[in-house]
């Protein structure tokens, strides 16, 4: 049983005191339905003080654009029920689609505007003269409620995001730090399984929360450029560990080994993490890098790898000394960032996470037709109730939307619809008689909102008492004056349950997706981007690239994980993203190779980017001709000494490291290479 902390006791006091304050003033100044400013309480109610701004503001606008919705259909259709219905319908599943695609919580700005119409304008269909005021009436009721909880969360035990996410970034370059050491330590593939796991599955819980950082009140929130470049960085030392780790176990594996000096540069290298990897140490140890690297021959494929480690071992230092320097800003330094990093900071950018339109697209047509089983219903029966149904299947078509398969959601949502009912019949036919004030209603509230709020920062019960609570204040329907009709009480929650039912069949035939599929899908969306990275369809920033492929693998790691035993178990899940970056690498050091070398590179990335598009088509490519034309650029560039053909080497030495691992080394080249 979950321990009741003291901060989530805090969290539950705060939010039932905003709620009481938001349901009096409502009140007070005579709203229609008063009980929906104590509900946007809840709904907005975050643990973190900036999150429930920004909620808020996204609720507020998400609300504004639902009600222009509604006043833009209702008056004009509300003769035409069959036309209306699938204007309303129409107008949730594109607002969901939207949503959808973006996975930021600037989303829910469209999801509610989705289903805000729903809620408007499904009750206003019988008196649509009406649409303004309510429309009108309900935005003041979500003023009134996010107001509330945005002043109380504010000054009553306030916790800004700053801090969080400050303690978080500092934990994950921790970890990466560590899994720095374990790869130059030579620790076993498990061990480096598990630590890119844990870095990878927070870089997108990283970009969630500073996403709230602009509405913080701590001093952090100054500095949201700062933190956007150290998570770039971070994002960066991913692939970047990836790839030493994988240089270094094929040296190990070769005859000759590592030789000394490069034994030298990695103890160099972790005893310069281990002292915290101070930028000033980091400069002669980058040049003492560099020297290694110019040194190093091009004669075999021995060499080659060597080459490749040592750009890897370059690339780390750099990244995590400035990861540390930006850290330290955070932390409150008053040194000055380095000028290259000062200039970063200003041409910062928001890095873009996975979306799935075809995934988007089948869920706004699942809420489509769930809402028109439901309105046909309600239209054909003549039943008084039925705008519930509508209600209900919108909202939770809208609510499970980003789930692989809502289906067992809805249902939890549905059992959890009972027990709000239970209780809100208890409330209204036994206790509610009872009370003639305020302060008995809030006292009578007090016990069941306490003790479900309480559940809300836990993330193993926050579903279970934010949709008990909300349910059953939606049952209450709390009035300045008391109103319960038994007949009319079973009646509604019939019509919501049906709701939940139209909803769960239509996700079910059109949406659900089993771990495996959602798996398959996301390596398809993955490879798909492989091949028009390959093709150059489109230039790709790193970063961007990163952030876009450690997302998917923060999504693919738990579906895979309980593929144990099946063809997918065995997913090298970073292996794409290594190849990725390697890809980018290549596009960029295209112009500067001779024609020659060029014209074979072109012949490789079509060939690559065939193999990805059949990759996501389910076919087998023909992958043989693509390891001599590897080979052979890998000689070309061999008898340069230019910059360019460095990255090129270490990006082609990926390529071969991460589709042929078991090709053998071509032979020594000393003697030249056949053009």
């Amino acid at each position: 049983m979950p321990k009741l902390d003291r901060a989530n006791l805090q969290f539950s006091v705060s939010t039932f005191a905003a709620a009481m304050l938001a349901l009096y003033l409502a009140m007070s100044i005579g709203l229609q339905r008063p009980y929906w400013a104590l509900m946007t309480v809840y709904v907005v109610s975050q643990p973190v003080a900036a999150a429930v701004r920004s909620k808020a503001i996204y609720r507020f606008l998400g609300t504004l654009l639902g009600a222009g919705g509604a006043l833009l259909m209702i008056p004009r259709l509300a003769q035409a029920p069959v036309l209306l219905s699938l204007a309303m319908a129409l107008w949730v599943g594109g607002c969901l689609a939207i949503s959808v695609l973006d996975r930021s919580p600037r989303s829910y700005i469209l999801m509610l505007a989705g289903y805000t119409v729903a809620l408007i304008g499904f009750p206003a269909v019988t008196h649509p003269g009406d649409i303004f005021d309510m429309a009108a009436l309900r935005a003041q009721e979500i003023f009134v409620g996010i107001a509330c909880a945005t002043v109380v969360h504010s000054i009553w035990f306030p916790r800004p995001v700053g801090e969080a996410l400050r303690i978080r970034l500092a934990s994950w370059l921790a970890e990466a730090d560590r899994w720095a050491l374990d790869a130059l330590g030579g620790e076993d593939r498990a061990t480096l399984g598990r630590d890119r796991e844990r870095l990878a599955g927070a870089a997108s819980e990283i970009q969630v929360m500073a996403t709230h950082l602009p509405f913080d009140t701590s001093r952090l929130r100054e500095t949201t450029a700062v933190v956007q470049v150290l998570r770039d960085r971070l994002l960066m030392l991913i692939p970047i560990l990836s790839s030493l780790a994988d240089r270094l176990a094929a040296l190990r594996a070769m005859p000759r080994g590592l030789d000394a000096e490069i034994e030298a540069r990695l103890a160099q290298v972790a005893d310069w993490i281990r002292a915290g990897a101070p930028q000033s140490a980091s400069r002669p140890l980058l040049a003492q890098l560099e020297r290694a690297r110019a040194a190093t021959t091009r004669a075999d494929w021995h060499d080659f790898n060597r080459l490749s480690l040592l750009s890897r071992l370059t690339d780390l230092v750099r990244t995590v000394a400035e990861s540390h320097v930006l850290l330290a800003r955070l932390h409150g330094s008053g040194e000055p960032l380095p000028a290259m990093l000062d200039k970063k900071v200003a041409r910062t950018a928001t890095r873009p996470l996975h979306s799935d339109p075809g995934l988007a697209a089948l869920s706004g047509a699942a809420a489509v037709i769930a809402i028109l089983i439901t309105c046909a219903v309600w239209i054909a029966a003549g039943w008084r109730e039925g705008d519930s149904a509508a209600m209900t299947a919108a909202i939770t078509c809208c609510l499970f939307a980003s789930m692989d398969d809502p289906v067992p959601a809805i249902k939890l949502f549905g059992v959890y619809l009972v027990v709000a009912m239970v209780l809100g019949a208890l409330y209204l036919f036994v206790l509610m008689p009872a009370i003639g004030s305020f302060a008995m209603l809030a006292l009578a509230l007090a016990p069941t909102l306490l003790g479900l709020g309480a559940m809300i920062p836990n993330p193993k019960l926050a579903f279970a008492g934010l949709t008990i609570l909300l349910n059953l204040v939606n049952t209450l329907v709390i009035q300045d004056h008391f109103d319960a009709d038994f007949g009319r009480f079973v009646n509604i929650n019939l019509s919501q349950f049906f709701g939940v039912f139209a909803a769960i069949y239509v996700t079910r035939m059109l949406r659900s997706l089993s771990a495996d599929a959602a798996a398959r899908r996301l390596l398809r969306h993955t490879w798909r981007d492989l091949a028009r990275l390959a093709r150059g369809w489109r230039h790709v920033a790193p970063a961007d690239f990163a952030s876009r492929m450690l997302d998917r693998l923060g999504l693919l790691t738990p579906k895979l994980a309980t593929l144990e035993g099946r063809d997918l178990s065995g997913v090298d899940t970073l292996k794409d993203l290594r190849i990725g970056m390697d890809l980018v690498a290549l596009q960029g050091v295209r112009r500067h190779l001779s024609a020659d070398a060029a014209a074979d590179l072109e012949r490789l990335l079509v060939g690559l980017g065939e193999h990805y598009q059949a990759l996501a088509a389910g076919k087998q490519a023909d992958d043989a001709p693509l390891l001599p034309l590897v080979d052979r650029l890998l000689m070309r560039m061999a008898k340069t000494s230019k910059d360019g053909d460095v990255r090129g080497i270490c990006a082609l030495v990926g390529v071969r490291r991460n589709l042929f691992p078991a090709a053998p080394a071509f032979p020594d080249v000393a003697g030249g290479w056949p053009a």
